[in-house]
């Protein structure tokens, strides 16, 4: 079987959201979503990466399967990707206000879902993870943000109070980990990323790692980094079918989703 039509049937494979229990509309938004069984869960909003699907990063991250009890919404990005604040971005991504369609997923878990007000947290993968990120320095409610493989413009990176979770490679070959152009299998620039010690050091104001236990980086008690090494730009530990050759080495030594729900979890 020919490459591309290999890569064709995993994208197939990987859409469909079966898992979904409803679908709502948030305008002229989409997002998916799974209640949780009982009053009173944390929220998790789950941001897809560039190009993939609200069906793609559940499988991928499989939040769903964790034993907590989660209310869990995938948003769906608009045609352009997400807004996540690149003014470099290509292609540009279109007007739309994605911290605001994000804060109405969160206020839309609150509301109809009896999700707790005090447990509301972020997660993003790629350019999901970007805007996760900034979603932590602009949402006041947020208990906690989880970027994996992700960056934020140098016009962006600044201190926030928002616990984190950072998960990245240092090589990766989309997002730099010593920052610059982000780039798509060599393609030209998608825009200008911080380098991951220059952000860790923007969002805590340490200047260095407090702690490190092997790959486990303590920046301050409300920060954490993932520094994985020869891993490529894959969602740490996933069972869902995955293309390393097209995106590098898919780390098995780190199950992202459990150690960005166990994080979450411990905070106060």
């Amino acid at each position: 079987m020919c490459a591309w039509v290999r890569n064709a049937l995993l994208v197939l494979l990987l859409a469909a959201p079966v898992w979904a229990q409803e679908v709502r509309s948030l305008g002229d938004r989409k997002a998916w979503v799974r209640r949780a069984s009982e009053k009173g869960a944390p929220a998790l909003v789950v941001l897809h990466a560039s190009a993939s699907t609200a069906g793609q990063i559940e499988r991928l991250t499989a939040f769903s399967q964790l034993e907590e009890k989660l209310n869990l919404v995938f948003p769906e990005a608009a045609e352009g990707g997400w807004n996540d604040g690149r003014p470099d971005a290509f292609p540009a991504h279109g007007p739309q206000d994605d911290v605001v369609f994000v804060e109405q997923c969160l206020n839309l878990a609150v509301t109809e879902y009896d999700a707790d007000p005090k447990r509301l947290f972020v997660v993003g993968f790629d350019s999901g993870g970007a805007l996760a990120l900034l979603c932590g320095l602009r949402l006041t409610q947020l208990a906690g943000v989880a970027s994996c493989m992700g960056g934020l413009s140098p016009a962006l990176g600044a201190a926030s109070t928002t616990p984190l979770v950072c998960i990245a490679s240092e090589a990766d070959p989309c997002f730099p980990f010593q920052g610059g152009p982000i780039r798509y299998f060599g393609g030209r620039s998608r825009g200008q990323i911080l380098a991951s010690d220059e952000l860790m050091r923007r969002w805590t104001g340490q200047l260095q790692p407090t702690a490190v236990e092997g790959i486990k980086e303590s920046w301050g008690p409300r920060a954490v980094r993932y520094r994985l090494k020869g891993a490529g730009h894959l969602w740490p530990g996933t069972e869902a079918p995955v293309s390393e050759q097209m995106f590098g080495p898919l780390a098995r030594d780190l199950n992202a989703t459990q150690a960005i729900w166990d994080f979450f979890k411990a905070l106060p």
